[in-house]
């Protein structure tokens, strides 16, 4: 959101290590609330929870965070409650967060708007099996844009990319329903 955005581009300015700040270009005719604060900065490499639950864990980033809470939207009125991570960051990525909402819910999907192939999914399955395993109640899943050249046409195009309802499916099937 604008405020993340806000907070973590005044820490990239401030920060003494080289900083790459990306952003899609999707979320600039959203807004947000932003806080008035004149010196409101936030530390890289932090993750925020964004929606708190106790039933499974959705790690997502960038776009894919609001696709994640639209989910847990609807898993909330089917009797699941999603607990929603925003990384912000990447690298540093902040696993001890990741870590411990998979400790508390015992099941994860990742949803990120990219590849599935060598991406930040596979990188938060990798920590979760090397460091989270004995949590693990499912396996963890990745939603990702389909594994594709993004087609042009709009139609196409939409059925290559990552939504709410794949995200709730896939929450479904961690959670065996």
């Amino acid at each position: 959101d604008s405020a993340d955005a806000k907070g973590l581009l005044r820490a990239a300015i401030r920060s003494e290590d080289p900083v790459v700040f990306l952003e899609n270009e999707l979320v600039y005719g959203r807004t947000f609330d932003v806080p008035a604060i004149d010196d409101f900065v936030l530390p890289i490499g932090k993750a925020r929870i964004v929606r708190p639950g106790k039933d499974v864990t959705i790690v997502s980033y960038s776009i894919g965070v609001g696709f994640a809470l639209e989910a847990a939207e609807t898993l909330a009125a089917e009797g699941i409650d999603a607990e929603v991570i925003d990384l912000r960051t990447l690298r540093p990525l902040d696993k001890a967060t990741v870590l411990a909402s998979l400790a508390k819910t015992n099941r994860m999907v990742v949803a990120e708007e990219g590849f599935p192939v060598c991406s930040i999914a596979s990188e938060i399955i990798a920590i979760c099996m090397e460091e989270g395993f004995d949590h693990l109640d499912a396996p963890v899943l990745r939603v990702c844009n389909e594994d594709v050249p993004l087609p042009y046409a709009a139609n196409l195009e939409k059925l290559a990319l990552i939504n709410s309802a794949k995200v709730a499916a896939a929450v479904r099937q961690v959670c065996y329903r």
